[in-house]
């Protein structure tokens, strides 16, 4: 200590030091503490608190790639694809490709829906003894959903759901699966949707399934358990339009008219081109004989619709034909004959096209009729289709940029919209002499 004290200078340094040891150990401490958080967290499927804690385990400086990997993979699982081929690409400059960041740049191109050049490599990824595969099946699953392939995407939920019975996220993506379904005429698969969603909330009870739970219930015929689950909702989120347009159908189906009329004032004043709160609104003052404010509401509703929904034409049909207006009514049923008659003709279209798998400019038709007809997933479904036989479609190529960009998804649809442009030049280039 007297060796110390007579040398003020050296017994700085030395505290200096001994601080900063301490410090970078209570760094690194706290590095680890975050990095097991952040796998508690992807143990639970909670990818966004995942996600904060290794963006904090990564502000110590020194840890090592295979953490920047496991936040670039996080990322892509959260939907963050611009951020996850940044983070990725950030894990490439600092190290050579190695197999698990080989792996990641797969399923990032297959999650994304690019699916032609890499499914077959990550489907031989899938099998029972493979430690990935359950980051694999899930990666395919959304790129299906993404292409809107339904039927693989159940596929692929069916077998991770088999393997990891409490990912929460694979039931949910599987109840909206189950539920398209019932729409669609399949109306044995309500009960599966059902039993999904309840599984998902007693996992993860967000606000996403308990209103699909809400809406299966409704929709199954079980409107005083829907109302319930409707109302809890509204405590929650008194402005969501969904909500709102299930409290109204509830009470109607529960014959509390007035009920159902006040919600669905509440929900048209707050968002006022909803289409299927004005034919519910008109459809109410319909069955009530009001039938100047019928036409009234259902007009707006009509001109709101998508263009193949018919139900709002057919319902003024029979609101003009109760008022005696033959001539207006005339002029809806001839209107609702020619939608009819389009939806008839697009579906024999796919008929045809289900008949001759190969014929690629008639699935590029019937993939536009489908778009025009406001059946944007059958259509898309469509679309990558036409890809998959045909990688080099450029129209198909730019629908699919046209759509995307439309829906929010620009990164997608700035490559699709490249490709659409080297297509033409290769088109371009073959057509010169």
């Amino acid at each position: 200590m007297r060796f110390l004290w007579a040398r003020p200078r050296l017994t700085l340094l030395t505290v200096l030091l001994v601080t900063l040891g301490a410090a970078a150990a209570g760094a690194w401490r706290w590095a680890r503490h975050q990095l097991r958080a952040a796998e508690a967290s992807l143990d639970r499927y909670d990818f966004d608190e995942a996600q904060r804690h290794l963006d904090l385990c990564l502000l110590v400086p020194g840890r090592g790639n295979a953490v920047r990997l496991l936040a670039a993979r996080t990322a892509r699982r959260r939907g963050a694809y611009d951020e996850a081929e940044a983070r990725l690409a950030d894990c490439l400059r600092r190290e050579e490709m190695t197999r698990e960041a080989t792996l990641e740049r797969l399923l990032l191109t297959a999650q994304q829906g690019e699916l032609t050049e890499v499914e077959g490599l990550l489907q031989g990824r899938t099998g029972p003894d493979d430690p990935a595969a359950p980051l694999v099946l899930e990666a395919l699953a959304k790129g299906y959903l993404n292409c809107a392939w339904d039927a693989d995407a159940l596929d692929c939920l069916n077998r991770l759901l088999e393997r990891e019975p409490r990912h929460w996220p694979a039931l949910l993506m599987r109840a909206h699966l189950w539920e398209n379904r019932a729409l669609k005429g399949e109306a044995e698969h309500f009960t599966d949707a059902l039993h999904d969603y309840e599984k998902v909330i007693e996992l993860h009870p967000s606000f996403e399934a308990r209103l699909g739970l809400a809406n299966t219930l409704y929709r199954s015929g079980r409107p005083w358990e829907a109302l319930s689950a409707y109302e809890s909702l509204h405590a929650e989120r008194e402005a969501d339009s969904e909500v709102l347009l299930g409290l109204a159908r509830c009470r109607y189906s529960l014959h509390d008219v007035d009920a159902a009329r006040h919600w669905l004032d509440v929900l048209l004043e707050q968002h006022p081109g909803h289409a299927a709160g004005l034919l519910e609104r008109g459809r109410l003052a319909l069955h009530a004989g009001e039938l100047d404010e019928a036409e009234r509401w259902l007009s707006r509703a009509v001109a709101t619709a998508p263009p193949y929904d018919g139900e709002a034409l057919r319902v003024l049909c029979r609101c003009l034909q109760a008022a005696h207006k033959d001539e207006e009514a005339d002029r809806c049923a001839a209107r609702l004959g020619e939608r009819e008659a389009e939806v008839v003709r697009v579906d024999r279209h796919v008929l045809q096209v289900n008949r001759d798998p190969h014929n690629v400019a008639l699935r590029y038709e019937v993939a536009q009729e489908l778009m025009r007809l406001g059946r944007e997933r059958d259509g898309l479904a469509a679309l990558f289709l036409v890809l998959e036989q045909e990688p080099r479609h450029g129209p198909a190529h730019a629908a699919l940029a046209d759509y995307l960009e439309r829906t929010g998804q620009p990164a997608r649809a700035a490559r699709h919209r490249r490709a659409a442009s080297e297509s033409a030049g290769l088109t371009r280039e073959t057509a010169s002499p």
